[in-house]
């Protein structure tokens, strides 16, 4: 099996960090974090089964 973070396009991910909200709550945090990881997730061309298994994981701790 291959490691899922060799689909992964080389994008400057921290780049957008400076035009988030400083005084955010949680809740809008949670939001970005979702929105951050569903991007990521987009950008990774993966085959069906790794598809469900990365989604899995992180519909497991709550970020998807």
């Amino acid at each position: 099996m291959s490691n899922i973070l060799d689909h992964i396009a080389p994008t400057p991910v921290l780049d957008v960090v400076d035009a988030w909200p400083r005084s955010a709550s949680k809740k809008e945090w949670f939001r970005i974090t979702r929105e951050l990881i569903q991007s990521v997730i987009a950008d990774m061309d993966l085959d069906p089964d790794s598809l469900s298994q990365v989604e899995e994981a992180f519909i497991s701790v709550g970020l998807l």
